[in-house]
């Protein structure tokens, strides 16, 4: 254990990573939310569709309700088998979302890249999803940054 850090932050790192390997065991992903800050804006993503063999999803510019429901919809997707590209657009109840090449992952997605990335080897694919103009029930998109309770982020 490394004597600078706090006892009670590896407890709490150690049960966050626990839960997040059960949750994939379970699931076959799991959603990891990053709130945004003065360095950068808030966003959620994908751990556990690089198992597989399926690049992860990561999403800005969504409140984390709405980028769960998102994000769960297409894992469960690719869980039964399909498979999501660059330049792939999807309709989704939320709206239709437009998917990326999302070339640096390794700075936006550590949990995927400490979980998938091989030793040695290129960070975990991934795919930025960019929610098109308008949705399907009508409404606008939420300002970035707006922030709701979220059941299914960790």
């Amino acid at each position: 254990m490394n004597p600078e850090i706090p006892s009670e932050l590896v407890h709490r790192i150690d049960q966050y990573e626990a839960w997040q390997r059960e949750t994939i065991r379970g699931h076959g992903w799991a959603l990891q939310a990053v709130l945004g800050d003065a360095e950068g804006p808030p966003f959620v993503y994908t751990v556990g569709l690089s198992g597989f063999d399926h690049p992860e999803l990561i999403v800005f510019a969504l409140d984390q309700a709405t980028a769960a429901r998102v994000l769960n919809r297409l894992g469960e997707y690719v869980r039964l088998g399909g498979r999501l590209g660059p330049g792939d657009t999807v309709g989704l109840p939320e709206g239709l979302v437009s998917l990326l090449a999302f070339p640096d992952s390794e700075a936006w997605l550590p949990g995927a890249n400490r979980l998938y990335q091989l030793p040695g080897g290129p960070p975990v694919e991934a795919l930025l999803l960019v929610p098109e103009e308008g949705r399907a029930d009508g409404a606008r998109a939420e300002e970035p940054g707006e922030e709701l309770p979220c059941r299914f982020c960790g």
